[in-house]
């Protein structure tokens, strides 16, 4: 008696250790509620009490990063509203559940003031020229009404600020008149370079040389830069192409380079470009949000069954003939005789009485929390693996006709499958695209191979910040009913239930699915990245924007005047390189030919160029010889070099007589371009060479093309 009293108390002892306590409940019951403040409070007292439970343990961690959670959504929403002290007060109780959340802190000082603004240090600072001007710092008062010589002009600036003024070879001396009141040198000289078409370049602290401002001279006076830049956020190859076609110029393309190992892209160009190639950079190299999903998945499976009515194990009777003497099957004809009883056998059926219900319930439930960055595709498994085996056969030996079994096994995922890809977008919301599978065994078929049940759902959604989305009804109702019994006798009114029996089936599965997201960080977009990067301003000259000019010091129709005087002059004796068109319209899939033509005021007696275009959207396809080329002599020499991966192609022709060269106008070359993928394309020149019967270097004016492929 007294053994078994102890047992029963210690079986009591053991049931209250593993029984959960009442402060475990009620902070369950408060965090399906969503109230997460009472629900860290009460798991508090379950870890107090408990210290040593695991499950009160991760309970307790569940709840307060569930609840630092929500009060930081909920300090982010008030700040948007202009309720600062409140949003105050919401993001510390949200620092106070997960102090260690560095992403929470800077925010929380941001709204007080606390924190310096990562804009301000990430400034992208002018590359200084390792020549700077030494000029005096009087402004300058020079006015020219009458038309004067620009060599004069430029020089009479040079004097004036104690710089020295150099002129490259090429340099045109026209009448030009201008008025450079109120100027410091830097934008007079810049003003005066923009209106001739000229661009200067320091040559020392108190010199500068004037150059026209062509292609070619570009490459041979401009200051180039090399910088690397290290990304943190993408990947060096992703950008390259890109960044060729953004930084590229009518006169040439950059240089840029990448290292995957180290994932730096390295630029070479002018500071102008290098400092472009920067700001692009700094825009495109930003970090990707992140997204924290809760679900909830719960399958709910009823099966019911019921069985009813009288069970024959086998539905014929049976009779055979058997004699005594009989043996092993065989009969002896001398006693054969059908008359004697004794020799006959007769079977039955044998009947069961069925009264058989059962009614079961299945759930499966799932409250994955996943944490993932945009964009990329977040997978959660949970289940079990179950072989499925395969029999192949195979011949014994070879040549034969005999064959044996091989049976290898297949494992197949049993269990939950979840793969989320969410994308951040800028209104607070999250669209995040699903693919959840659920698979069950079903049962066995033939062979006890087991049966695998799956629901699965594929889906895009688009839902706000901390919004739930349930997905339900995806009902399985299956019911199956069987009547089997005596034939004849089963379908008699009443009397057939004794002679049948009836079999139901009623299968019923409910999915249920709930999913919550919460954006946790955005890419930070500021107000300067909202500014556009101009391009253009900067390519007349060395140091000075043209925004920089003080155009109201300036009569326009001075400026307009010099103009028309430097266009007057340059159209005499500059030759021509262009394309037919300046423009051209495209369906994608088409080819299309452009010319290449030329209009030369001097001889030529050998030519080189290269022609450049975004190979994203067009790809060369072929390079004829046009009719100019043709004429300089019974066989010239022509050569073409297509690279459609750097998008770009050289042409070259010689005259075939010696000393000897062609003037005048025509088509060099005839392009046959394939329009790719939609886009705006330009063509453009860059690398001119050419040169005169006698060796003399021939300048050329370009013009490019857009080319729009719809």
């Amino acid at each position: 008696m007294k053994k078994t009293v102890s047992l029963i108390i210690i079986t009591f002892l053991l049931g209250g250790c593993v029984t959960l306590s009442q402060n475990y409940r009620r902070g369950t019951e408060a965090a399906m509620a969503k109230k997460w403040d009472e629900a860290v409070v009460y798991f508090q007292k379950a870890v107090l009490d408990n210290p040593k439970s695991s499950v009160y343990r991760l309970a307790l961690l569940r709840a307060q990063v569930s609840a630092s959670r929500y009060h930081w959504i909920q300090g982010k929403r008030l700040a948007e509203q202009g309720k600062k002290e409140e949003a105050r007060v919401e993001l510390e109780k949200a620092l106070m559940y997960d102090p260690t959340n560095q992403l929470l802190l800077k925010e929380l000082q941001e709204l007080t003031g606390q924190a310096v603004s990562e804009t301000k240090k990430e400034e992208v600072k002018a590359i200084e020229l390792p020549i700077k001007l030494q000029v005096k710092p009087e402004k300058i008062d020079l006015k020219f009404r009458q038309k004067a010589s620009l060599k004069s002009i430029f020089e009479a600036l040079g004097k004036h600020a104690g710089i020295n003024i150099l002129f490259d070879e090429q340099f045109k001396d026209i009448p030009f008149s201008i008025d450079l009141e109120g100027m410091t040198f830097e934008q007079a000289l810049q003003s005066l370079c923009l209106a001739t078409r000229n661009f200067y370049r320091p040559v020392d602290e108190r010199t500068v040389i004037i150059v026209p401002d062509l292609p070619q001279k570009r490459m041979q006076y401009e200051i180039q830069a090399i910088k690397t830049f290290y990304l943190s956020n993408i990947k060096a190859e992703e950008i390259q192409a890109s960044l060729n076609q953004m930084l590229r110029t009518s006169f040439k393309a950059p240089t840029v380079i990448i290292d995957k190992n180290l994932n730096t892209v390295t630029v070479r160009d002018t500071p102008e470009v290098v400092e472009r190639a920067e700001k692009i950079i700094k825009l495109w190299d930003k970090p990707k949000g992140e997204v924290i999903i809760d679900l909830e998945i719960m399958e709910v499976s009823r099966m019911k069954l019921r069985q009813l009515g009288i069970d024959f194990d086998q539905f014929r009777g049976a009779i055979r003939y058997n004699q005594e003497k009989a043996t092993e099957g065989w009969l002896n004809l001398a006693d054969l005789s059908f008359k004697q009883k004794e020799n006959f056998q007769l079977v039955l059926p044998t009947a069961f009485l069925q009264m058989l219900e059962s009614d079961a319930d299945t759930k499966i439930i799932s409250q994955p929390r996943l944490r993932g960055v945009e964009g990329e595709k977040l997978e959660y498994v949970v289940g079990d693996q179950i072989p499925i085996p395969r029999t192949t056969w195979a011949p014994i030996a070879a040549g034969g006709i005999s064959t044996q079994p091989i049976t290898s096994f297949e494992y197949k995922n049993v269990g939950i499958d979840v793969k989320i890809t969410p994308y951040i977008h800028y209104e607070d919301e999250v669209t995040l695209e699903l693919e959840i599978q659920i698979k069950s065994l079903g049962g066995t078929g033939y062979a006890n191979i087991p049966i695998i049940t799956t629901r699965e759902v594929r889906n895009v959604i688009r839902l706000k910040n901390g919004e739930t989305n349930l997905l339900a009804g995806l009902l399985k109702d299956e019911e199956r009913k069987t009547l089997k019994g005596i034939a004849g006798l089963k379908n008699l009114p009443l009397l057939g239930r004794l002679f049948s029996n009836e079999d139901q089936t009623i299968q019923q599965t409910d999915v249920i699915l709930t999913i919550t997201p919460y954006i946790i960080r955005k890419t930070p977009i500021g107000e300067k990245e909202k500014k556009p990067i101009w391009v253009g301003i900067k390519d007349t000259g060395s140091t000075l924007a043209v925004s920089e000019i003080p155009s109201r010091r300036m009569r326009e129709s001075d400026l307009r005047m010099g103009e028309r005087d430097v266009v007057s002059q340059l159209g005499k004796e500059v030759n021509r390189l262009y394309f037919n068109t300046t423009r051209l319209r495209m369906s994608q899939g088409r080819n299309f030919r452009i010319m290449v033509n030329i209009q030369a005021k001097d001889e030529i007696a050998n030519m080189s160029f290269d022609v450049n275009y975004n190979s994203q959207i067009l790809e060369l396809k072929q390079v004829n010889m046009g009719g100019f080329v043709r004429q300089m002599g019974p066989r010239p020499s022509f050569l073409q070099n297509i690279n459609n991966n750097a998008g770009s192609c050289t042409i070259g022709f010689t005259s075939s007589e010696a000393g000897r060269g062609k003037k005048g106008g025509g088509t060099v070359a005839v392009l046959v371009f394939q329009a790719k993928a939609p886009g705006e394309a330009t063509l453009s020149f860059s690398g001119i060479s050419a040169m005169g019967p006698r060796g003399g270097v021939l300048v050329f004016e370009t013009r490019e093309c857009q080319v729009v492929v719809r």
